[in-house]
């Protein structure tokens, strides 16, 4: 049995995984070893490997792949990364580990099968060979299998992205939003059963996190960002996203974790894939859009380019949803309504990022705090909250 298996001590084994394989695509491979992928910023919240296929097919084999993504779940680092940015509170019990574990891969699931299925492959996803979550437990730990990106690479948080990129991925979120605005299955998609209580600790540390940043040179902003928010009301995100699940506010799908390692660019500098789907949820158009705008450019990327880049998000979905005979949903002004109304719940989650990015490698070099990234990064943080007080005027 170990000599089967893909990984040591995971119980997944290579007649598994052919298995899978030969059922998706009619041929069975042999598989081969894993590997672990380059980029140590990957598999933050998983453990991710690369795995070697060999078909044996007459003739063209260019249609099989050479190799295909493993990502089974895990938050270990990730959870080793929001305690250290959250300082003295009490570490997270093993079961609500295993609850946040099963939440994030059973979402990822959920909207992967969901675009998946779609009949029209505009959004640029992994192509998807299986998908066992937690609940129907059919291997022993839950596992993606998806296609291996070859040939692709990422860009640096710090490099962020250039002009050209940013429309390029408004472009992708446009795409997104046009499946969201035109298809109704990925609206049955349930949240999970322990979401309330998941956000309740997730809020709590949001608010530590806050805190503990607004000591730091230069982030004092933060102080009065908290103080109209957390404060007020230690509820106020729960709120904000209720107006999307309830219908209050139309939603869209968003990726809601969109940022640099999630993006994977091909040889021709367009976007091969978007990856990472593990708390994709119903919420705000905008909410993407501004998780790139706040920690992946530039300031001055970010206030030179913001009006552009909704400008061009507005025409191309009007354009996009008249292809398909339906009528955008909001006026330009109401998507200007949309920007300032998801600034309060958008800031929150850049702050967090930047906590958690300064406890992990993201920001770091050889093990240590890397000022000069640090710095970079904060500004960006600060720059954004700053914006978001003066937009709501908080004092």
């Amino acid at each position: 049995m170990s000599n089967d298996l893909i990984i040591p001590d995971v119980p997944l084994t290579k007649t598994w995984l052919a298995d899978v394989m030969e059922k998706k695509l009619g041929v069975r491979p042999t598989v081969g070893t894993s590997s672990t992928l380059v980029n140590g910023e990957l598999g933050y919240m998983s453990m991710i490997r690369k795995v070697g296929l060999n078909f044996e097919v007459d003739g063209d084999d260019s249609e099989f792949p050479k190799s295909v993504v493993l990502k089974i779940t895990t938050t270990g680092k990730g959870l080793d990364a929001i305690e250290g940015a959250s300082g003295d509170m009490e570490a997270p019990s093993e079961a609500d580990k295993s609850m946040t574990e099963q939440f994030m891969h059973n979402t990822e699931c959920d909207y992967y099968r969901v675009l998946s299925a779609a009949n029209e492959k505009h959004i640029k996803i992994p192509k998807i060979y299986a998908l066992e979550d937690t609940i129907n437990k059919t291997t022993e730990v839950p596992v993606i299998v998806m296609e291996m990106f070859e040939n692709c690479h990422l860009y640096d948080l710090i490099q962020g992205f250039s002009e050209n990129q940013l429309f390029k991925l408004v472009d992708e979120i446009v795409a997104l939003h046009v499946f969201s605005l035109t298809t109704e299955e990925w609206k049955k998609i349930k949240p999970d059963a322990n979401i309330e209580k998941i956000m309740v600790e997730f809020h709590a540390v949001m608010h530590t996190i806050t805190d503990k940043l607004s000591d730091s040179p230069g982030m004092e902003i933060l102080k009065v960002y908290s103080r109209n928010t957390f404060e007020k009301n230690p509820h106020f995100l729960a709120e904000n996203g209720q107006q999307y699940l309830n219908g209050n506010r139309l939603a869209v799908i968003a990726h809601g974790d969109m940022w640099a390692p999630q993006i994977l660019w091909d040889s021709q500098e367009n976007i091969a894939g978007i990856i990472d789907w593990q708390i994709a949820h119903p919420g705000s158009p905008m909410e993407d859009l501004q998780h790139l705008l706040s920690t992946c450019t530039t300031v001055e990327n970010r206030k030179r380019l913001t009006k552009p880049l909704i400008d061009h998000y507005y025409q191309k979905l009007s354009a996009g949803l008249e292809a398909k005979g339906v009528k955008v949903p909001w006026t330009r002004e109401q998507i200007d309504e949309e920007y300032k109304f998801q600034l309060v719940a958008s800031s929150a989650f850049t702050i967090f990022a930047n906590g958690f990015w300064a406890n992990s490698p993201i920001l770091q070099t050889d093990g240590k705090p890397d000022i000069a990234r640090i710095t970079e990064s904060f500004a960006r943080c600060q720059s954004f909250i700053k914006e978001t007080v003066e937009a709501w005027n908080m004092e």
